[in-house]
């Protein structure tokens, strides 16, 4: 299952290069996918992941790069906040998902045979895990808002702010990401009322759909995200 998943974010990756890469080359030495607008007006660039400076020559139709020197002072910093300021969306929004999703099957179940939230077992627990909810959702877009602020210094200050396509594509994502958290914060306040989901009107039904909605993209997204990320800090 795990595969299947990772193949559907690969497409997704994908659809997003095609237009943001346009062609394309790999790193000699670590299999790096670069796009040839990485190149400066020489011609050459610095891999971001292993650092070897490569002169990009196109011959018959083929990009062909070549090695002509290794960046050694690259600033490696003694506290990575970005990679660690990461771990925050992506451990706390899986839960909050499930969380949301247990709250539904228990709205749509009282609802269904007409009972009342009482009859349900653990039926005090219900408020506590709607303020998880929203706790673990505010956590997690505050902690995106640090990854994006974190990775842009971390761009400037290890990747010399140079123009990587990679990089782009993250920042694309980042924004993506924050703008479908916000509204999947937004949403929950309308959609919740002491943990529980009305479904009393059409407006209520709208909202619980466009709420998971969101959800379920910006946790593909983020999967989306930790690929991408993954990638530019471990090559292919």
């Amino acid at each position: 299952m795990l595969s299947d998943i990772m193949k559907l974010v690969d497409k997704f990756v994908n659809i997003f290069k095609k237009r943001l890469y346009g062609r394309t080359f790999f790193c000699p030495v670590c299999h790096l996918e670069l796009s040839c607008h990485d190149t400066d007006e020489n011609e050459c660039m610095v891999c971001p992941l292993c650092g070897v400076v490569i002169e990009l020559h196109e011959t018959y139709g083929h990009f062909v790069p070549i090695v002509n020197d290794v960046e050694i002072n690259r600033v490696q910093p003694k506290a990575r906040l970005h990679p660690l300021a990461t771990h925050l969306p992506l451990g706390l929004f899986p839960f909050a998902l499930l969380g949301a999703f247990y709250l539904l099957i228990i709205s749509v179940y009282t609802k269904t045979l007409g009972t009342g939230i009482s009859a349900f077992p653990f039926a005090s627990s219900i408020p506590v895990i709607d303020n998880l909810i929203f706790l673990f959702l505010l956590i997690a877009i505050i902690a995106s808002a640090l990854t994006f602020l974190t990775g842009v210094i971390d761009w400037k200050k290890r990747y010399g702010g140079r123009s990587y396509r990679v990089i782009t594509l993250k920042i694309i994502l980042s924004g993506l990401f924050l703008a479908v958290g916000l509204g999947t914060l937004a949403l929950h306040l309308v959609v919740f009322e002491a943990g529980m989901i009305g479904f009393d009107s059409l407006i209520s039904v709208l909202a619980t759909i466009g709420y998971f909605g969101l959800f379920c993209a910006a946790m593909f997204i983020l999967a989306t995200l930790g690929h991408v990320g993954g990638y530019l800090v471990f090559g292919k």
